[in-house]
């Protein structure tokens, strides 16, 4: 038998709709873009830049019939550097810097891709959770997802964790849309956005683990059309947009699995330990303390409404199950856990989803007790207005007050970022926040000045400032610790993770020259070499 109808009927999407979604659309779009250049850079997206430029020029060639660009070793020239990772963001971002380079300002142009992969995310969850809660729930998710300050400064990068979050939520909408109608054209939609998924990032392969179950219990009679987007259209997309797996295919398939199955664990810092891999309730606990409550909370409500059970809409169901498809990976005992909740992102978008449900219930509530009074419809408008902006408050003030350091934002049941430090979390992370170096270090006295940088791995993004002139040529940077005393300044950002000895001394008993703080907590930090000196004495004893 096929699944009971959806309980929630909004009838067809209304020209007034459309209009809404695409001022959503907008707004979030230039939003970002406008402010990307305030985030620096981490320490990916150099990597990622300059692999795109390499892209897109290649694709450049072939578009314009370049014959020469087929032969494997163009490809391998052009698609060799970064193959470790999918392409489309790098990809969409070299693009990005040939058409607009020179009329984006600074990062803007390569970070335009991520930005519109947020933008997008915003209107397919308007659209996709109107079919589960109606307009007001599916308009409360859009929003919910765009108060998400974690999110919001994903939104700002031109790495591969925004693309993912959007595609992976895009192609489940698109199968449920595509399933539900019965139709071949969404079908090839779909199968196209898992396409694009798995050229996002590895993610994307838990994909048909959200889908083949749930179309075939929900959907059962129209398999042909789940297997064929999720076993044919989708890898066959993934395979043409990407030209490295055209030279030796089976051998670069399995050096891609390799790594990613070989993946380094990066060190992190979680309730005051330092661990290689994290505990399984990693990934929980980080949603838990870096998401705004109401939306939490009524994430947790709109999961008890979506609970499966007899004649429940299909389309609720799937926004849970993709929630706990997408973020229960990181919870398993071999898997990397580090940078705050960037690893299993792609969770947000249900969770914003399921927030919209929780929202939905509680404003279905009020317009209950609203029925019956004068002026009832206009009321219910106006109140339930009043109860977005009171559930949206948080993360909007949260993304606001931490902007450009969403990605240091923890919620008050951990008290804040300060808070967070203090029980044991990792402060901030991913190298954006040493933007600020030249704030200090193009003032300080001394000619020639020698600077420590913990850990070393960080100094290059110090001296691609010195690059692009923002920073004194005349700095020399340093990342030996044997070098310490001789160093006019130490400089790190608080991520837990890498201190050293010395960093943790430092930060524990000495008052650094320099600080850039949010919300109460340092994030980039420098001491002078008279404090440094006292940290290693006192080290020493």
């Amino acid at each position: 038998m096929e699944a009971a109808p959806p309980r929630v009927t909004t009838g067809p999407v209304t020209r007034g709709e459309w209009a809404l979604v695409g001022g959503l659309f907008l707004t979030a779009f230039l939003a970002v873009l406008f402010t990307a250049n305030a985030y620096g850079p981490t320490y990916d997206e150099p990597f990622y830049a300059s692999a795109g430029v390499r892209h897109a020029d290649w694709w450049a060639r072939a578009l314009r019939l370049d014959f020469g660009a087929l032969r494997a070793d163009s490809i391998t020239q052009a698609w060799g550097p970064n193959h470790e990772h999918p392409p489309l963001e790098k990809v969409a971002s070299g693009f990005s810097q040939r058409w607009f380079g020179s009329v984006l300002p600074g990062l803007a142009a390569f970070r335009l891709p991520s930005a519109l992969w947020f933008a997008m995310t915003i209107a397919a969850l308007y659209l996709f959770s109107r079919r589960a809660w109606g307009r007001r729930g599916g308009l409360f998710a859009a929003l919910a997802f765009a108060f998400m300050p974690r999110v919001v400064a994903h939104a700002h990068l031109a790495a591969l964790d925004m693309p993912i979050a959007a595609w992976f939520f895009v192609t489940a909408a698109l199968t449920a849309v595509a399933l539900a109608r019965d139709s071949w054209a969404w079908t090839v939609l779909a199968g196209l956005a898992f396409g694009l998924a798995l050229l996002s990032k590895m993610n994307a392969f838990f994909l048909p683990a959200l889908l083949l179950p749930w179309g075939l219990i929900y959907h059962r009679r129209r398999w042909p059309k789940l297997l064929a987007a999720t076993l044919a259209i989708g890898p066959a997309v993934f395979w043409l947009g990407w030209p490295w797996m055209w030279v030796s295919p089976l051998a670069h398939a399995r050096e891609y699995l390799a790594f990613h199955l070989g993946h380094a664990a990066y060190n992190v810092w979680y309730l005051g330990r330092l661990y290689q891999y994290a505990p399984w309730h990693y990934p929980f606990v980080m949603t838990a303390v870096a998401t705004p409550v109401a939306a939490l909370a009524l994430g947790l409500l709109g999961a008890i409404r979506s609970w499966p059970r007899r004649g429940l809409d299909p389309d609720r169901v799937l926004l849970l199950a993709g929630f706990v498809v997408a973020i229960a990976p990181s919870a398993l005992p071999g898997t990397p856990k580090y940078n705050g909740v960037r690893l299993f992102l792609p969770a947000f978008p249900f969770l914003a989803a399921l927030a919209g449900g929780g929202f939905a219930w509680l404003e279905g509530l009020v317009s209950h007790r609203l029925a019956g009074q004068p002026s009832a419809r206009r009321t219910s408008v106006l109140a339930a207005v009043a109860l977005g902006a009171l559930l949206l408050y948080p993360g909007a003030v949260g993304t606001v007050a931490s902007h450009p350091y969403q990605l240091a934002y923890y919620n008050v049941l951990v008290g804040g970022t300060a808070g967070a430090a203090k029980h044991g979390f990792e402060t901030i992370y991913w190298g954006q926040v040493y933007k600020e170096a030249p704030i200090f270090l193009n003032a300080v006295p001394e000619a020639n000045p020698r600077v420590l940088i913990i850990p070393k791995g960080c100094i290059y993004l110090l001296e691609f400032q010195q690059q692009a002139g923002a920073l004194r040529r005349d700095i020399r940077f340093t990342g030996d610790e044997g070098e310490a005393r001789s160093a006019d300044y130490v400089m790190f950002q608080c991520m837990q993770s890498d201190y050293t000895d010395l960093a943790w001394e430092l930060v524990k008993g000495a008052r650094p020259a320099f600080s850039i703080r949010s919300r109460g907590a340092p994030l980039l930090v420098a001491y002078r070499r008279d404090a440094v000196a006292a940290a290693l004495d006192r080290l020493h004893r």
